[in-house]
């Protein structure tokens, strides 16, 4: 069974997903998207029209997961907390 989070991220991906395995690359499809694509029909693409799709599917989700690192990255993890304590007081 897959984990809950990444199944989460399939869906968020458009059931799509390539991962690392060391040198390898593998890609994940949810059996929906696999059917659509056996539906859409890779057959009558030609060699560079499929390597086309193939290299902008794999672009996408670069920049899924780019703009995902930026959304969750914390401020205190680059070193940029700000801690400066300000104070107040009262003149007469």
């Amino acid at each position: 069974m897959l984990d809950e989070k990444l199944k989460e991220a399939l869906e968020l991906l458009g059931g799509k997903a390539v991962l690392k395995d060391g040198n390898q690359y593998f890609v994940l499809l949810s059996l929906k998207e696999f059917r659509k694509i056996k539906k859409e029909g890779v057959e009558g693409l030609t060699k560079q029209e499929l390597i086309d799709k193939i290299n902008n599917d794999i672009a996408s989700w670069k920049v899924l997961q780019e703009e995902e690192k930026v959304a969750d990255m914390d401020l205190t993890e680059l070193g940029q907390e700000k801690t400066e304590e300000i104070r107040y007081e009262k003149t007469a």
